[in-house]
Formats: structure tokens, sequence, C-alpha cells
């Protein structure tokens, strides 16, 4: 089936074009939002995709070995028709994909994309996550894949340089940092509190993790040497980040706190704990912002972190 085209393809493929970003190395940027896609929507498969005229191209991917795919009865694009997600729940009930590469080929039975766009309105790809079996996603899913595709494009704005990385591809601390500085994370979803364990620790930090308020405060308490920094989710079983802190930093006033949270305007309190030394970083984040994070709390002086007096 011939794919539609957009009714502005021919400056769509100028715009496009103008990037240069088609066939280009791997960047650790684009990486993360795939990363960070697949995890937020416990999806398998992720892309960051472009599309020119006769085929799909992956800029950034994860759970795929393919670097691209033919652009008829592709999913981005019909993606890149709209101006909001495109949600297929089963593609093999849907006859625009029954036929398409991903479908026959690779066994994609889930898709939800959102087009890549333009200040001037033009979509240039998709950032999407797929899966092997229908199902669909909710809201705060929904929406994060929104506010990621946002932030691809404010990515593919800047300036292309060539990108120092470790061996790994692991974005670095600033400041290298001994791994003598502790850390300990809160945080319940198990896959985010192995991506963040997994992006501080590679960085030369020592870290240890609980799944809940509860976990942490008993940590702490048999935790004989010193926690430089917790870094906890406010939404938690039993106990939120807050009250966590507020326990925590009764026994051990010197530990700095960092909360990541998606919901931070529901908490009023949280602008009395920032003056007092804590910080916040907003969900979606990528790893490399939450290493920037960490070291500018790290780095922050002895009045920033609350000695003077408790939250």
């Amino acid at each position: 089936m011939k794919s539609p085209l957009p009714q502005n393809e021919s400056s769509r493929l100028e715009k496009l074009r103008s990037f240069r970003m088609m066939g280009t190395a791997r960047e650790a940027a684009f990486d993360e939002i795939g990363q960070l896609a697949a995890l937020i929507c416990d999806a398998p498969v992720a892309v960051v995709a472009f599309v020119d005229e006769q085929k799909v191209w992956f800029k950034a991917k994860v759970g795929l070995e393919l670097d691209e795919t033919p652009r008829d009865g592709s999913f981005c694009t019909y993606t890149i028709l709209q101006s909001d997600l495109l949600i297929v729940p089963d593609p093999l009930s849907d006859e625009r994909f029954i036929s398409s590469f991903l479908v026959k080929q690779v066994g994609i039975r889930f898709y939800a994309g959102t087009p890549l766009i333009t200040d001037d309105a033009l979509a240039l790809g998709a950032l999407a996550v797929m899966d092997r079996v229908p199902h669909l996603l909710t809201f705060q899913q929904s929406d994060s894949l929104r506010l990621l595709a946002r932030r691809t494009m404010r990515e593919l704005a800047l300036p292309r340089t060539e990108e120092i990385q470790s061996p790994h591809g692991r974005p670095h601390l600033i400041s290298p940092r001994p791994s003598c500085v502790t850390i300990l994370i809160v945080e319940d979803n198990n896959n985010l509190r192995s991506l963040l364990h997994r992006t501080l620790e590679s960085n030369g930090l020592s870290v240890f993790s609980a799944a809940d308020g509860e976990e942490a405060i008993r940590f702490c308490q048999q935790h004989d040497g010193r926690i430089d920094l917790v870094v906890s989710d406010i939404v938690l079983p039993q106990l939120n980040g807050l009250e966590v802190s507020e326990r925590i930093r009764a026994e051990r006033p010197e530990t700095k706190f960092l909360f990541i949270t998606g919901f931070g305007d529901q908490f009023p309190e949280l602008g009395e704990l920032i003056k007092n030394g804590a910080d916040i970083l907003e969900k979606p984040f990528l790893p490399s912002e939450l290493l920037q994070r960490v070291e500018d709390t790290l780095n922050r002086g002895e009045a920033a972190t609350g000695t003077e007096g408790p939250f």
C-alpha cells in the first residue's frame, strides 16, 4: 500500500536535509532519549526516527537491530501526518500496517509515536515505542512521550559537534568524584531505580538502592558510614519522599537531598526544602541531566546542606 504524503512534503524534506542528520553517527543525547522513552513506556523497542523520500532512518534505537526500514506502510509515515500521538494498539487489526515491514518481519504488535515537529510546523520524523504484544499507554506515558519529543527537537536544533564519550558511551560527571561519595537512591519503579543506579555507579560513585521509604530508613539506621546524597522520588508507597527526608535528616543533618518527581507542583512544601538546600529534578529527565544535577548538589557549600537548621 502506497502511504499518503504530507501536504507540505517538499518543504518538509527541504527542512530535514537542512539538519544534515540522515545517516550520521550515534549521539549520546539521542540514545538517552530512546532509552528513557522505552523505560517510561515499559516497552522493549524505542526509536528516534527521521523520514526521507524512501526510508525511515533511526538516529537512535533500543531493542532493534535495523538501521532503517522502507517508508511505505511504516508507522512513522503515518505519524508525521498528524500533530499528536499516533497509537496503534494492534497493527494486525489495522489495514494500514498489516503489511508493514516491522509487523511482518520483526513481529511488532504495538506502536505509539509522536511526531518530531519543527517551529514552522514541519514533521521530520517520530519518537516512538513498540512492543511485540498489543496494549495501550497510560496518560502519563503518553504525556512523557510528548515531552521527550519536544526535547528531541531542542537537541536537534543544537550545533552538531563531535561528542567525547567513554568507551561504553556513558556520560561523565563534569568533575570525576571518588568512590567514597555515597548516594542512596529511593525509587519504587524497578526499571527506573536500576537505570539511576547504573548511571551513578558507572561514574565512580558508591551507590545503594531502596525500593520504598521504610527500606531507606532501615538502610540509614544500619549504615555506619556517611551518606552524602539521597536521590528520592516523592511519590512512594508507605512514606513519601518528603517524610523520608525529614526522618533521615533528623539523624543525619549533613545529608543532601535531590528529589525526582513529575508532580512537584502538588507538593508546596518543596519550596521550603529547596530554600534550605534540597534540589528537584523533574521527570522525565535524561541520565546526563541526572549526573549534572547530582554534581551541582554535591558541590554546594555547607550553607546549602541545611546544617544550620532542620528542614
